[in-house]
């Protein structure tokens, strides 16, 4: 993905080195910042610049390639695709083509008709290719089927839509258990009235040799493994194998917008037999998983390991922010997910991650809504302690790159502080962030702690109209660090934050 501000990051720590060169001072520690990253609260862009559109979609690695297929939704437009890119490192994204299209007013590929929730799967008996995805059908939603030969080739519908287990669905995914695949879904129901109840339960079918239709019975219906009933407001359902424990991920049910993930576990699929649902952690705390709803946990496998990614979308630049939908920037975000020795599954909220695709590794950024831009402009800080003075810490829009700020500042007299606890292995680190500020405040600086050595301020009283970078470079010897900004001063008197990073230095 291009990150322009990141080039800031580094321009300024190259002047920095150089100037303590030239001095004949001693250099510190520089951080180990990756030329490219993941970089959640952001809009992403392919290797040509154009912006990425892959709406609830999955990737799936063919050799050394990551596929990644998604639909290309855009407010007030009602033509839809199914669009495909392809990655080797997970984070420079090409685009190939759009694989299904939407033409016409009729079919299951009406324009102005639903298409989602696409899902790519190799059939490793057939050798082909099958998409499925969500369509509109007569009285609801049904699932398509296409194939293809090849990867990026010509897909094809496969048969008209269809409903699965004689009713319309909603949210699924496709999960592959070796040579069987299954489809993981939100099934509607028909009330003994005709009328439809939907979401009503949650299901997994197994699909047929050619993975082209939901198997059959001996007597033609369709073969549901295991339903449980009622839903309870899940949505976005996906399973994964984690050694020998299978994982259902789900998101809750809230429209379109983002909420906390939930998942149980079983250790067989088909037995119908979960453990009972439990909310996934979050590292810091968060409500809806940092913003997005749940699409699927992609497996970074190499040389060390397999590392795992939390694939969550972001539905605020398809929608219009009306209501409570997320107006965070960005319409995806990954985030990585650890399991403890136990398989406990946690979600951290890092702002930026930095595969070794290679090694199936992942370093991160830690700091949480880092770029300030994980919601909308407002007096909440998502991720950060907010203290002080009511309504002097705030979230605001900036005036020059489309992006969000923190803001202490406040009309009368005030002091205000936004902090963040952030878990670091021990090691040497360095800190980053950008800054603006009007002067005048009586106390302003941006504080580094409660690491195992002297608490430092970088001071940020003085008036500094243009956008400046500071870094800090420090050692973690407790296995935490407290991060913050301060301001104290008479009102009128603003300094703004952005752009926070943590990175190993060397």
């Amino acid at each position: 993905m291009i990150v322009p501000r990141r080039t800031t990051r580094l321009t300024a720590l190259t002047a920095l080195v150089a100037a303590l060169t030239t001095a004949g001072l001693t250099l510190p520690a520089e951080a180990v910042i990756p030329s490219s990253a993941i970089a959640n609260d952001t809009v992403w862009h392919d290797t040509d610049g154009a912006e990425i559109l892959a709406q609830g979609g999955n990737v799936l690695k063919v050799g050394s390639t990551y596929y990644w297929v998604g639909s290309q939704l855009v407010h007030g437009d009602p033509y839809k695709q199914v669009n495909l890119y392809k990655s080797t490192d997970l984070e420079h994204w090409t685009f190939v083509k759009a694989i299904l299209k939407q033409s016409g007013d009729s079919g299951d590929l009406a324009v102005g008709h639903w298409l989602g929730r696409p899902q790519l799967a190799h059939n490793p008996t057939t050798g082909k290719y099958v998409l499925v995805a969500e369509v509109n059908g007569a009285k609801g939603n049904n699932i398509l089927f296409a194939s293809s030969d090849t990867v990026e080739g010509d897909y094809q519908p496969v048969g008209p839509s269809t409903e699965v287990d004689g009713v319309t669905t909603g949210d699924h995914s496709v999960f592959v258990d070796g040579s069987q695949a299954y489809l993981v879904y939100v099934g509607d129901a028909r009330n003994t009235d005709g009328t439809i109840q939907r979401n009503a339960s949650l299901k997994l079918s197994p699909l047929n040799s050619d993975w082209t239709a939901v198997a059959k019975d001996g007597t033609g219906k369709d073969v549901v493994d295991w339903t449980v009933a009622p839903n309870g407001g899940r949505e976005a359902p996906a399973i994964i194998k984690i050694g020998s424990t299978y994982y259902n991920f789900v998101s809750g049910m809230n429209g379109w917008n983002a909420t906390s993930t939930s998942y149980r576990t079983t250790t067989n699929v088909a037995s119908g037999t979960w453990s009972a649902w439990k909310t996934l952690a979050t590292s810091p705390a968060s409500s809806n998983s940092f913003g997005t709803q749940f699409e699927q946990i992609i497996p970074v496998t190499g040389t060390s390991g397999t590392s795992y990614l939390f694939n969550g979308d972001r539905y605020s630049q398809y929608y219009d922010g009306s209501g409570t939908t997320v107006h965070g920037i960005g319409r995806n975000a990954w985030y990585r997910l650890t399991l403890d020795a136990s398989g406990v599954p946690t979600l951290h909220g890092d702002t930026d991650i930095d595969v070794n695709a290679a090694a199936g590794t992942l370093t991160s950024n830690p700091v949480a809504n880092g770029r300030f831009d994980q919601s909308g402009a407002g007096t909440t800080v998502p991720q950060w302690t907010v203290k002080g003075t009511t309504g002097a810490v705030k979230v605001e829009d900036t005036t020059t790159d489309s992006s969000r700020q923190l803001t202490l500042w406040n009309a009368a007299a005030y002091s205000a502080w936004a902090g963040q606890d952030i878990s670091l292995p021990n090691g040497t680190y360095t800190l980053s962030f950008r800054y603006r500020s009007s002067g005048g405040q009586n106390s302003a600086y941006f504080a580094v702690k409660n690491h195992g050595a002297a608490e430092t301020h970088t001071d940020l009283s003085a008036a500094q109209s243009a956008w400046t970078t500071k870094t800090v470079t420090f050692q973690v010897t407790t296995g935490t660090v407290s991060i913050g900004a301060w301001a104290d001063g008479p009102g009128g008197k603003w300094l703004n934050i952005d752009d926070v990073s943590i990175w190993p230095a060397t």
